[in-house]
């Protein structure tokens, strides 16, 4: 399995306007593609930060869904966000669900 981690960093009047975003557009979007596990949306409301977790089969199914403009998408909430989406991609070693 493959987790694709995004960190964002929030407009402190937008938190809510972000887990809308995500719960409304963005999470359906995810689900419907090849290879998606899951999805958490995690969120510190005093720092302001948010964290993005969506696990898929592979790599080559987060990769793919980089490519269906899956990530760009996400690029919607820019206007919420103080600083520009940081995306990176971990290999899951160990799974205990």
């Amino acid at each position: 399995m493959y987790a694709q981690i995004i960190t964002l960093s929030l407009k402190p009047d937008k938190v809510d306007e972000v887990v809308k975003l995500y719960q409304d557009y963005i999470n359906p979007e995810i689900r419907s593609s090849r290879g998606y596990r899951g999805f958490y949306l995690l969120l510190d409301r005093e720092k302001f930060k948010a964290v993005s977790v969506t696990i898929w089969d592979d790599r080559s199914a987060a990769e793919a869904s980089e490519e269906a403009h899956l990530y760009l998408e996400q690029r919607a909430g820019y206007p919420l966000y103080s600083a520009p989406p940081d995306r990176q991609g971990f290999e899951v070693a160990i799974q205990n669900a």
